[in-house]
């Protein structure tokens, strides 16, 4: 795998868009548009949330199609909330895009982030969309990923290329997500984290969808910025086939090679997603190892990541262990105290379940003052692992969430 620069746009033949249509109060860019050259396969995870924003149903209903060529997304309305008029408007948003690139209104699919409750202006969004279509290019990938933003800090994009046989295979993505982020998503196969994934690959429907599948169990679903499941959760792929490797069709060597990939792709955008949690000043990564199961490690490590008593105890530097083996604890997982070690960092806290003899709490004090922060979670138990990521819960959390309607 290599890492190389761009985002959306790096896999041949895709081209975004963004636009300011006047959806946000702020007046930013809040329209965009990911649109492949030709027929691609796709498939998307979305929220567990019983109360689903109407983006996500219809692109629910629309992924049971066999190919799709566009994705059209708003940020600074949910529409959600909103009743039949709501998933109207998310039919008419597919409907106009696809009017405009010569598409059925099925090939394109829907998704939207911002405040809930309020009805999606509907009317900007089809004034909008002419100059947004026309406008489409390869040079506008960060566009869209700008577009998509709500109360994130910076644009999150990343890309990578590998080798399948003789053919170069690029995989893209952008996300968003910095608050009311705690996804639980599954692939339907039949500040919202919205995640957009684009390949040049050529894979079938199934094998995508299994891959998708694979690929956010250990990166999407393990992030948490304050334990809060959005009503838009979505997450998309596309593949288009133009990289023009050998099909894959079943879960061989091209198959692995190609999952491993997508899996650093999400694990990379996870991380963008946890760094840039609102008010966020540091980035946590929790791994729990020596579980009886993976199922067990990630339960641990979720239950972690959502702790707010030790997420406040890391934006103060204070380094309290005793917060971590409590949340373990809860996390309804069978495991026996008396194996555990706790790590933050290099310093051993929990040594068998007690207190390490070699514990420096001074030095384990200013290793919580870093800006990247790492917790190992030792059960002694048996061979699975899983990470998790989240932040700090800080003041301006609090500041954000007081001033910004969600």
């Amino acid at each position: 795998m290599i890492t190389i620069r761009g985002g959306l746009t790096a896999p041949k033949g895709f081209l975004a868009g963004g636009v300011k249509a006047g959806i946000k109060v702020s007046g930013r860019k809040d329209l965009t548009l990911l649109y492949s050259e030709v027929p691609a396969v796709a498939a998307g995870a979305f929220t567990t949330n019983r109360c689903k924003a109407s983006p996500v149903k219809v692109s629910q209903m629309h992924l049971k199609g066999k190919t799709h060529q566009a994705i059209i997304v708003n940020s600074g309305n949910a529409n959600c909330a909103n009743g039949r008029t709501g998933e109207k408007d998310a039919l008419d948003m597919a409907s106009k895009a696809g009017k405009l690139l010569g598409l059925d209104k099925r090939m394109v699919l829907v998704a939207s982030t911002g405040i809930i409750g309020r009805k999606l202006p509907i009317e900007k969004v089809a004034k909008a969309l002419p100059g947004l279509a026309a406008g489409l290019s390869k040079k506008a990938g960060s566009d869209f990923a700008e577009a998509i933003m709500t109360t994130d800090t910076k644009k999150k994009e990343f890309a990578l290329e590998i080798t399948l046989g003789d053919s170069s295979v690029t995989i893209g993505g952008a996300c968003k997500g910095v608050g009311m982020l705690y996804p639980n998503m599954k692939t339907d196969k039949h500040a919202t984290m919205l995640a957009f994934i684009a390949t040049d690959a050529s894979i079938s429907k199934r094998m995508l969808e299994e891959s998708l599948d694979e690929a956010i169990l250990n990166s999407f679903n393990m992030v948490s910025v304050d334990g809060d499941m959005s009503t838009n959760d979505s997450c998309f792929i596309m593949a288009n086939g133009l990289a023009g490797n050998k099909r894959i069709s079943n879960k061989g060597s091209d198959y692995k090679k190609f999952t491993a990939a997508l899996k650093y792709v999400a694990a990379e955008m996870a991380k963008m997603l946890a760094g840039d949690g609102e008010g966020a000043t540091k980035l946590v990564e929790i791994e729990v190892k020596g579980a009886k199961s993976v199922d067990d490690a990630r339960k641990v490590a979720r239950k972690i990541s959502t702790s707010n008593l030790l997420k406040c105890a890391i934006f103060g530097a204070d380094p309290n262990w005793g917060r971590i083996v409590a949340a373990a604890g809860a996390s309804g997982v069978e495991f026996d105290i008396d194996r555990m070690d706790v790590y933050l960092g290099p310093v051993k806290a929990l040594s068998r379940g007690a207190i390490a003899k070699t514990f420096e709490k001074e030095k384990a004090r200013r290793f919580f003052k870093g800006n990247k922060i790492r917790i190992t979670v030792d059960l002694n138990s048996g061979p699975s692992a899983a990470k998790a990521w989240t932040c700090d819960l800080s003041k301006e959390y609090v500041a954000i969430n007081s001033d910004y309607s969600t």
